[in-house]
């Protein structure tokens, strides 16, 4: 008898275990995806420059994302058109093209960050410039995108194994860095930032409503019907979820290791000693691996999201797969080279710049995005509930003023 329900007790651990497996499973691929170098930059700058202070303004910014990420999802769902064509039949054409070219712009300057991530990585390891590295890259990632699409498929799986064992060795080194809990604790509390900027680059790279917007193509592509709605919805906010900690954990490493000892984070190296605790003279390697793969797994994706965006917008093709989404997705990896090479004097700047810049153009799409989810026609029951609304309008008065106070930056 006692043999019996120790047998049913270990199935039933068994299958508790195997169910949040296959709910976290997920999750980590996307957040190993989705991590790319300047997620990686930006915590570690914010960290080594500001402590733990700012440690909200992801918090906040994870919240934003996983809402307007259900936003996008149920959009793609209801829409019998593509996100843009929904746009262009609901409020014009034209209001479709700027956000077509605002999607474009918002990735070329990601894609700016990985070009630099990569330079970075490589001139660090095998010398030469940021630029020629940068170039190099493009050119590969250009021809994976025209002529070897699955071999890079078979890449990119590699690259996202190498920034998920950065991520664990991130995590493996809490445990020894020994943090100062009370203030890390209160760096949850909102507080005005000694660096502005940073905040700005943290809220980007987080809340990414491109990205969020972009929900709407994935579901379309995958087919979803109204039943597969809830587990999407549950699965992408694990993902984001285990991005925000991520993204908090090197933060505070960043925090506990470089902010002590002076270190302002101007070159990867420096970024690197953060996982000398746990690894010592290896974290150089692990870490310039690790900043390789987090360009590599999200470059030709990132710049894929760009030009999906623009050719819809143009009405010349609403899916990844469309000619002139590969064209202008080829124009993102160039323009964010070009923008490498002529401003990347100071790469680790302009890696924190380039993700910045991308908050001018996301409020317009948040805004759109607001306005279709209230739609009944369009939406149906699944028109947004009153809390739906309130974060959202918290969220898009955030933005505007994140880019306000951007504008602001620029001009002074």
């Amino acid at each position: 008898m006692s043999k019996n329900i120790d047998n049913e007790a270990k199935k039933k651990g068994s299958n508790i275990f195997k169910n949040i497996i296959s709910l976290i499973g997920p999750g980590l691929i996307t957040a190993a995806v989705v991590m790319g170098p300047g997620s990686i930059t930006v915590s570690s700058k914010a960290g080594a420059t500001m402590g733990y202070s700012v440690l909200w303004a992801v918090a906040v910014a994870g919240i934003m994302m996983a809402m307007f990420s259900k936003i996008g999802s149920t959009i793609g769902l209801m829409s019998k058109e593509s996100f843009l064509q929904t746009v262009s039949s609901k409020y014009g054409r034209v209001l479709a093209i700027i956000i077509g070219f605002s999607g474009f712009f918002i990735t070329a300057g990601f894609q700016t960050g990985n070009n630099i991530g990569v330079g970075l990585a490589f001139s660090t390891m095998f010398g030469g410039s940021v630029g020629i590295w940068a170039i190099i890259f493009t050119l590969t990632a250009l021809g994976f995108l025209w002529l070897f699409n699955d071999i890079y498929e078979l890449l990119e799986k590699g690259m996202t194994l190498l920034v998920f064992v950065m991520i664990i060795t991130f995590f493996g080194n809490l445990f020894i860095i020994r943090p100062n809990y009370g203030q890390l604790f209160r760096g949850f509390i909102p507080s005005k930032p000694e660096i502005f900027g940073l905040v700005v680059s943290i809220s980007a790279t987080t809340f990414s409503v491109a990205a969020a917007a972009f929900q709407a193509y994935t579901v379309r592509s995958k087919g979803w019907t109204k039943d597969d709605l809830q587990e999407g919805i549950k699965s992408s906010n694990i993902g984001i979820t285990i991005l925000v900690l991520i993204s908090m954990v090197i933060m505070i490493t960043a925090a506990t290791v470089l902010k002590p000892a002076g270190i302002e984070v101007n070159s990867a190296v420096d970024m690197a000693m953060q996982l000398e605790p746990l690894l010592g003279s290896a974290a150089k390697w692990m870490f310039l691996f690790g900043l390789w793969s987090a360009a590599f797994s999200s470059f030709i994706v990132n710049a894929m999201i760009g030009g999906t965006f623009l050719a819809d917008g143009l009405g010349l093709g609403d899916t990844m797969d469309s000619k002139w989404a590969k064209i202008f997705a080829s124009a993102v990896m160039v323009l964010g080279t070009i923008a490498a090479i002529a401003f990347g004097q100071n790469p680790i700047q302009l890696l924190v710049l380039a993700q910045g810049t991308t908050i001018f153009a996301v409020p317009l799409i948040a805004i759109v995005m607001l306005l279709l989810s209230n739609d009944k026609d369009l939406m149906k029951e699944y028109k947004n509930k009153k809390i739906t609304n309130i974060i959202s309008v918290i969220s898009i008065v955030w933005l505007v003023y994140l880019s306000y106070s951007q504008l602001v930056g620029f001009i002074k």
